[in-house]
């Protein structure tokens, strides 16, 4: 069974890019095609294909075994049938805040990671009092500078231009996880904002928990806030307690070729609340606003130059 499906130009534009330039035997199952410029083609059925055959295809994406190893089954599947090629993004700007009940909000860095972790016990504390119940709310551990419990990234796939050639198309991924026991009690929170020439034409998104030799699976709740600018994706989890957890978030997005050669930008920010008041996001231009809530806060930019790859 082949499982290959080029991409049909609705309006027959031939771009020279488009062109096949290899065929590529992964098994005896599995065959896809690559164009001049790289880009895998969009494979059909992926959701029928096994782990290895869809590992292969990533590879040949590239994008790196690491971060392969790292990805949720659907977030695989989605990616081949998308296509294309991972190109470098720069991210930048990572920080990480702790917000208090008093609506302040705390930058963490290394030099004051246990001053926050006291504020943090406090804040506890007087959660705690409040609801009349103790260790309701559980902080995660701090860790040391690189095994921290929450890891955020974004990568960046180029899948040629538009139909009409008018566009490039890319997808923004926003990845992230935790890698030490976390209390889940509540709503967690995903969300990304680009730039006022960019358009959102397909999106995808999910989450998956491991708890007792096992890992659970969902689609996140999407929304926009009624904007063109961005996506929020939620989720709970079932469970409450988890000993590691990741998720993504992906749009497809196109940008007018008449950008080219300038810098392509998204924003994204992660909110883990302690309490019932889950943040609404509010969603602008290149922006995210969140409204006040007690918890954690992570937030980072993405760039990268607008061009075909």
């Amino acid at each position: 069974m082949i499982l290959v499906s080029p991409v049909a130009n609705a309006n027959n534009i031939e771009l020279k890019e488009d062109q096949i330039d290899k065929t590529i035997k992964l098994d005896t199952n599995v065959i896809i095609e690559k164009r001049v410029d790289g880009r895998v083609v969009p494979v059909e059925n992926s959701q029928n294909l096994t782990d290895d055959q869809l590992n292969s295809i990533l590879l040949q994406m590239n994008i790196s075994e690491e971060r392969i190893n790292d990805m949720l089954r659907s977030q695989k599947e989605f990616l081949v049938s998308q296509g294309g090629i991972s190109v470098d993004v720069e991210t930048s700007n990572l920080k990480r805040y702790f917000q208090t009940s008093d609506g302040k909000k705390h930058l963490v860095t290394d030099f004051n990671k246990e001053k926050i972790e006291e504020l943090k016990q406090t804040e506890m504390k007087k959660l705690n009092l409040e609801s009349d119940k103790s260790n309701n709310v559980t902080p995660f551990a701090m860790g040391s500078d690189g095994s921290g419990s929450f890891n955020g990234y974004s990568s960046l796939m180029y899948m040629g231009k538009s139909p009409n050639a008018a566009e490039f198309t890319y997808a923004y991924e926003d990845n992230w996880s935790f890698n030490q026991s976390v209390s889940q009690k509540f709503t967690d929170k995903i969300a990304h904002a680009w730039q006022s020439h960019t358009t959102s034409v397909g999106h995808s998104g999910a989450y998956s928990w491991y708890v007792i030799n096992s890992w659970g699976n969902k689609t996140l709740e999407f929304s926009t806030g009624g904007t063109v600018s961005g996506r929020i994706g939620s989720f709970t989890q079932p469970t409450g307690v988890f000993s590691e957890s990741k998720g993504y978030m992906a749009d497809i997005v196109r940008i007018p070729v008449t950008n080219v050669n300038t810098t392509g930008k998204w924003s994204t920010k992660y909110t883990h609340p302690w309490t019932l008041i889950t943040p609404s996001i509010n969603i602008g231009v290149l922006s995210l606003t969140i409204s006040t809530f007690v918890g954690d806060l992570w937030e980072w930019e993405n760039s990268f130059i607008i061009k075909a790859y």
